[in-house]
């Protein structure tokens, strides 16, 4: 196995600002982040799960920073509440097939 934190800091020290590296996880990407004045640049885990026909489901997937960030998300992507919302929100919400483009009238 590869020593992985030896990839990180190379990406970490010399690729590009907001430089993508893949990973063994489908959706799963390691992203540099810019440094500010008062932080210094660091790695983020983006996790953008892919559709299928292989294109990411969102132009910016879930920036996500630390462990502890991770499971804070992972409970509340899992809390049956949050399931419950989501189902609701696709009822309430109208399906891409019946939106219509509202045209000016002059």
């Amino acid at each position: 196995m590869a020593d992985i934190q030896a990839q990180l800091k190379e990406h970490l020290d010399n690729a590009e600002n907001w430089a993508k590296m893949e990973t063994p996880v489908s959706g799963v990407f390691i992203v540099k982040i810019p440094g500010t004045k008062t932080r210094p640049a660091m790695l983020n885990l983006e996790i953008n799960p892919l559709k299928a026909d292989g294109n990411p489901m969102k132009k910016t997937g879930l920036f996500i920073r630390n462990y502890e960030m991770l499971v804070k998300f992972s409970e509340a992507l899992t809390d049956d509440k949050v399931v419950r919302l989501i189902k609701e929100l696709e009822e309430v919400n109208p399906d891409k097939k019946k939106r219509s483009t509202k045209k000016l009238e002059m």
